[in-house]
């Protein structure tokens, strides 16, 4: 039987790979509006709108991601880094 915290961090492991995946079809140098990822980590995961925009920011913290805010008022996105799931680690970062 899992714990609560095992269940939150097996969803946040699993909205992170979605979220990696979104962005990895994106391309870096390719924009995205918050709403997009949104919708793309909803399809997957039923989970509270704000997840995915919380995981996203904390794999930036984390190094496995880089993108900058092009547009606040059009929550437009550029995507500068992209990791990839590695054995031993969630993510890894690729140039």
């Amino acid at each position: 039987m899992s714990t609560h915290t095992e269940n939150l961090t097996r969803v946040r492991h699993s909205v992170a790979a979605s979220i990696v995946a979104f962005l990895e079809r994106v391309g870096v140098g390719g924009r995205f509006h918050a709403e997009e990822l949104r919708e793309h980590v909803r399809a997957e995961h039923p989970t509270a709108p704000a997840s995915a925009d919380r995981v996203l920011r904390d794999l930036r913290r984390r190094g496995r991601i880089d993108y900058v805010l092009v547009s606040r008022s059009a929550s437009l996105y550029e995507v500068r880094a992209v990791g990839r799931p590695t054995q031993g680690a969630l993510f890894e970062v690729t140039p």
